[in-house]
């Protein structure tokens, strides 16, 4: 009878762990349910936020600004785009598409990445 009722429990708490450990799993699926953002560079002298824009969704927003449109700041603002490419890359973001457009005011870029799995 005890080795009955020691097996039963031995079941019912397996099976707990079992659901307890697939709870787990799914609520970090939920933390990832954004896992593409948008970085846009807004190359346009005469546009007050030229800089690179990251959008994470959810109304998240950072702007790093460049330094200005002059020659001295051609190689500055290059390492703001690289830099903001390689630690997004380092934060586990891939690239997957890229768009562009240009016009006599300036050149707008799209960089659309998504979280590795």
């Amino acid at each position: 009878m005890k080795k009955t009722i020691f097996t039963v429990a031995l079941a019912v708490i397996g099976v707990v762990l079992v659901l307890n450990f697939s709870a787990f799993k799914n609520s970090e699926k939920k933390a990832n349910a954004n896992p593409y953002i948008l970085v846009e560079i807004y190359e346009i002298p005469s546009y007050n936020d030229a800089g690179v824009h990251i959008h994470y969704g959810n109304a998240k927003t950072d702007v790093i600004r460049f330094k200005g449109f002059e020659k001295e700041h051609h190689d500055d603002n290059g390492d703001i785009i690289l830099g903001t490419i390689n630690k997004l890359q380092g934060e586990g973001y891939e690239i997957t598409h890229t768009a562009g457009g240009l016009a006599q005011s300036g050149m707008i870029t799209k960089i659309f990445m998504k979280r590795k799995e």
